[in-house]
């Protein structure tokens, strides 16, 4: 999803790779990083009979950091099992099943209803549009959860993105980077 404004701003907002917090959540994967960021929804089954090696959890970490910094989750660190990439794709919802793309659209429209509430606010402010640009990282993870991850990056939960809560948040960052 993009969300221009005329050539100010813009936000960006996508899903993040979820397959590495699904690989953190599987194997139990726990670091002040890994914890940091709730749980998966719906629940990840644990994979208990998986061998992890004792320096899995700083392996993760670095993993975690490359796919916001990418993107991209990029090449798991050793210590995956090959397994677990097709139980991802089973775990993952159907993109195009009706109740999928009723969320997404409802995310859309109401997503670009409270930043534009957030902008007109800014400019009635500042006598001028604002001049930001941020990328919105949209995770599926348990409760309304809002991670500034750089100055222009932040992860958001689903339930928090359309929720009215997110006002608060987003407004503190776009109250930052407006210029």
């Amino acid at each position: 999803m993009h969300f221009p404004g005329d050539s100010t701003w813009q936000v960006s907002s996508g899903s993040g790779d979820t397959f590495v917090l699904y690989v953190r959540d599987a194997l139990g994967i726990s670091t002040p990083t890994a914890d940091a960021i709730p749980r998966l929804t719906p629940p990840v089954p644990r994979d208990h009979d998986a061998y992890v090696p004792e320096t899995f959890g700083s392996a993760w970490d670095r993993w975690w950091t490359q796919s916001l910094t990418t993107g991209g989750g990029g090449h798991p660190p050793v210590g995956v099992p090959e397994q677990m990439r097709a139980d991802h794709t089973r775990w993952l919802p159907d993109p195009t099943s009706p109740e999928q793309r009723a969320l997404r659209h409802h995310a859309r429209t109401d997503s670009y209803t409270l930043l534009k509430e957030i902008v007109d606010q800014l400019t009635v402010e500042l006598g001028h549009e604002p001049v930001f640009n941020l990328r919105m990282i949209v995770i599926p993870v348990e409760g309304q959860f809002w991670k500034r991850v750089g100055k222009h990056t932040v992860l958001v939960s689903e339930a928090l993105k359309i929720s009215r809560n997110v006002i608060a948040p987003l407004e503190s960052v776009l109250r930052e980077l407006a210029r």
